[in-house]
């Protein structure tokens, strides 16, 4: 809308001091999870269930749509010899883990039953497409205002910081690990060149000067040698360190700002602005470490429900919740090998893993290098990291192939968030308009998007690819096509290993993120016409085309956008989507089968995620909740 005409119409609205608010009062409260404090960490899955059916107001209304869960997320790391004995946390210890970007990436699946109806089916990987749907929606200023709420820290996980590590690791070149590798929080880590040509850095942290353009004489770096993702960077920096400092007993690490201790003061000085006791009481993130061996990571996990699940987007508000809540979470444990990490050339290589997290892997081994001294490993004999990701604490025993004890050595650590918590808002309005909108809406029709799930696996290298994905779906709206690197990719060059599921490794930011890996020839049929007029060689130009023409997706009146997605960004990551919206109504009210086919233009072997995009309705009483579907 041309800003003239937008001003003329604000002009012209009738303006009134009734008419600011329709809401008399508005008050927020939780209800906890009914596990009893009781979750299965170690499993690969928890399941966490809540219970809505309770809240009702016979003179208020709940807004559905503010629904969100607070989680206490207990992140623990411990490095180890190989045969698990525990050795001294690394001096930068709080950079070594980190959650993934959005809290969404917690959650594998969902499912929501209203009034005995379910309305949000259980498919899983509910957090790779609602992560992408999400960065598609959002704009800049979400990204500094609202984002880091969400765990998306003021910026994207850094594109140009990625590796493809195909060497095999050895004790003189440093690696930060194997397949595609997203984790160095900082910059300057070995192996990057110094302009001067004196060699390469070494240590966390070290940063490295550029003179552009480069005086004569001067070694150019490679490209990208010196890139570091902002995105860990940022999420690290937030969690106040509460360490002690290396080798000083009975002391604190109280980070660079000074702003934080484990009491309010240390032995008569000036007094800290918070302890620990405080933070813990506000549910302040921060970092521990207990007996100079396990890293502790305490967060509170804030997922808005409409983000992930529209039907509670589109339900609005109503008299009684009648919802119960089925969510799986991904907890487990990872163990990563490391070699020569405090050895003569002070080089750290990250090498092969073991996970038993069942689907995703909801957090990054980051890459600290160098000298203790430097931030890096203390210990030539340290050749294990076992990290895990935990609902309120970790079991007393957590690890893979080496199990690390917690139990009898060291405390159990513990969030001070007791459970999970669904948070709600009562509105109350004026009686009057209270019962009008009563009256109005005891048979009203929500109308909102879900999805189906399809996967494939080891798709080769030129292989054409064509599949039904769906037989007989109705009011489809959109497709994404969404390639990984395989899990039955070779890990390194001249070795059988296989590399395992990229959104399940410790060292890759998916499916934050997802892989510059190429599809051509892209054909989507649906009821027996291509959607497309022809094959597509598909590039970001097609992309937003597709995005433009969806609704669901951003535009704009004065050009294209997609949200926080741009060409740099999508070639790196690609997610094929395909608009299906467009079509008769009695088109759309009818059965029709959804093909897809492709080739694979990549030099590795892929699998995909498919997620169809439909609309799905029900009806609801917004006085009883009685759902009709």
């Amino acid at each position: 809308m041309n800003s003239d005409n937008y001003e003329f119409a604000k002009s012209s609205y009738p303006q009134s001091v009734s008419e600011y608010t329709n809401y008399t009062d508005k008050q927020w409260n939780y209800l906890s999870d009914i596990n009893s404090q009781v979750y299965s960490n170690n499993s690969g899955l928890t399941l966490v269930t809540w219970d809505l059916t309770s809240v009702y107001s016979a003179g208020g209304l709940c807004d559905i749509s503010d629904l969100y869960l607070a989680i206490p997320v207990v992140t623990c790391a411990v490095v180890s010899s190989a045969a698990g004995v525990a050795a001294v946390a690394p001096t930068a210890g709080y950079g070594l883990c980190s959650l993934k970007s959005n809290y969404q990436n917690l959650i594998h699946q969902i499912e929501i039953v209203a009034n005995g109806k379910v309305v949000n089916d259980m498919q899983p990987f509910a957090n790779v497409i609602k992560n992408f749907e999400l960065l598609s929606q959002l704009s800049a200023t979400d990204l500094k205002a609202l984002c880091p709420t969400l765990n998306i820290n003021e910026c994207l996980d850094n594109e140009k910081s990625a590796k493809w590590c195909t060497a095999v690791p050895t004790a003189t070149v440093s690696q930060p690990g194997i397949g595609l590798c997203n984790n160095r929080p900082f910059s300057g880590v070995a192996g990057s060149v110094l302009l001067n040509g004196t060699g390469t850095t070494g240590g966390v942290g070290t940063n490295v000067t550029t003179v552009n353009p480069p005086l004569p004489g001067m070694q150019v770096p490679s490209q990208n040698a010196n890139q570091f993702n902002n995105a860990i960077y940022n999420r690290i920096s937030r969690i106040a360190d509460l360490s002690p400092i290396a080798g000083v007993a009975g002391t604190v690490n109280t980070n660079s700002n000074g702003y934080y201790g484990t009491s309010l003061t240390a032995s008569g000085s000036t007094p800290y602005l918070l302890s620990s006791t405080q933070l813990a009481a506000e549910y302040k993130s921060y970092y521990t470490v207990a007996g100079s061996n396990v890293m502790t990571w305490y967060d509170t996990g804030i997922i808005p429900l409409k983000y992930i699940c529209d039907c509670i987007d589109k339900m609005g508000l109503v008299k009684k919740m009648d919802i119960q809540m089925r969510v799986y979470f991904n907890t487990g444990t990872v163990q990563t090998t490391m070699i020569n990490t405090n050895g003569a050339s002070n080089q750290t290589s990250y090498g092969t893993y073991t996970t038993n997290f069942a689907n995703t892997c909801p957090l990054t081994i980051n890459y600290l290098t160098g000298s203790a001294a430097n931030g890096g490993f203390t210990n030539a004999t340290d050749a294990l990291i076992t990290a895990g990701v935990f609902i309120q604490k970790p079991p007393p025993t957590f690890g893979t192939s080496v199990s690390i004890g917690l139990g009898n050595t060291y405390t159990i650590p513990s969030h001070p968030m007791p459970s999970c918590r669904c948070y709600y808002s009562m509105v109350k309005l004026d009686p009057q308009r209270m019962l009008t909108y009563v009256e109005e809406n005891r048979s009203k029709q929500i109308v909102y998007e879900n999805f189906l799930f399809n996967q494939y696996s080891a798709i080769g290298l030129g292989a054409t690819f064509s599949q039904l994905i769906q037989s007989g779906i109705k009011n489809p709206i959109g497709v994404a096509i969404i390639p990984f690197i395989a899990a039955s990719q070779l890990n390194v060059i001249g070795t059988g290993t296989a590399l395992g599921a990229q959104y399940a490794s410790p060292y890759d930011t998916s499916p934050a993120t997802y892989a510059p890996l190429s599809l051509t020839n892209l054909s989507v049929n649906l009821g027996g016409v291509n959607v497309m007029n022809t094959s597509l060689f598909y590039t970001f130009e097609n992309f937003i085309e597709q995005v433009a023409l969806a609704e669901t997706l951003t535009s704009s009146d004065i050009g294209i956008a997609v949200g926080l997605i741009n060409q740099s960004f999508w070639e790196q990551n690609r997610v094929y989507y395909v608009d299906l919206s467009r079509g008769r109504q009695a088109d759309k009210d009818t059965m029709r089968n959804l093909s897809v086919s492709f080739n694979n233009n990549s030099g590795v072997i892929i699998d995909i995620m498919i997620f169809t995009m439909y609309l799905d309705k029900f009806v609801i009483d917004i006085e009883t909740g009685i759902v009709v579907k």
